[in-house]
């Protein structure tokens, strides 16, 4: 059976309005290179535009997902209305709305975007 708050929860990730923040892909590359070296782990490499594509493009998807749309608060406040397998598992549809929004906006990162979409579905390797 299931509890009314976890119908609650699901029911708002999927009505959440989804946004992500348009940007020059020039402009976009510098800030999530800025917004990745700024949390560098010591000892790792910082981030170029000489980086990989690959890379580069991960960095982007990312820092869209964090910064540049409302997915953080949106899964935040899920958090708070359940426990946390819920909180997962609502978590990952608003994700899951971000990465197609960002697919949409920015088709240049759509196989990021759609790497880390699949990545959603596989099971847990922990």
């Amino acid at each position: 059976m299931t509890r009314p708050e976890h119908t609650k929860a699901m029911a708002a990730a999927i009505r959440v309005d989804v946004q992500v923040v348009q940007l020059a892909a020039p402009v976009l590359i510098r800030r999530a290179i800025a917004h990745y070296n700024a949390r560098l782990a010591p000892g790792k490499r910082p981030a170029e535009t000489t980086s990989s594509e690959a890379f580069l493009k991960r960095l982007c998807v990312n820092w869209l997902r964090h910064t540049g749309s409302n997915y953080d608060a949106h899964r935040n406040g899920v958090r708070t209305s359940g426990g946390q397998r819920l909180s997962e598992t609502a978590g990952s549809v608003i994700k899951k709305r971000v990465l197609v929004e960002i697919v949409r906006v920015y088709p240049w990162l759509a196989d990021e975007a759609r790497r880390q979409y699949r990545e959603l579905d596989q099971p847990s390797r922990h």
